[in-house]
């Protein structure tokens, strides 16, 4: 079980997205990987399409500061009812197009499972 780095979710697997953190750059000058449940990446996927500006202080996957900041709102669990609340974090642009590709790559290996085989593929 690993916890998501979003939300805090435990799930079996999540999906990897690669972000740079400058912290951590000589040590991983290719990045690092966070980990991010499909409902957290899904979040991070629309709001790279919405682009809406955040008032956050830094990005909450690389932890960047002094850089434009876009608003994703994610589901954080809670023990009373709705079971969870909403919250929005921030998040730059690098990290926005590195969500973009997890999602991509995910969307492909929903499509590839055997769940859609035999089925036919309309785009």
């Amino acid at each position: 079980m690993a916890d998501c780095d979003l939300c805090g979710v435990s799930r079996p697997t999540l999906c990897p997205v690669k972000v740079k953190i400058d912290a951590y750059g000589s040590a991983f000058p290719t990045g690092n990987w966070k980990g991010l449940n499909e409902e957290c990446l899904n979040a991070c996927h629309e709001a790279g399409k919405a682009r809406t500006p955040a008032s956050g202080t830094r990005c909450a996957l690389c932890y960047k500061k002094d850089v434009p900041l876009f608003a994703a709102t994610i589901n954080v669990p809670t023990f009373e009812p709705p079971n969870y609340r909403e919250e929005t974090v921030s998040l730059c642009e690098e990290c926005l197009s590195a969500c973009d590709e997890a999602f991509e790559r995910r969307q492909k290996e929903l499509w590839h499972s055997p769940s859609h085989e035999g089925e036919e593929h309309h785009h």
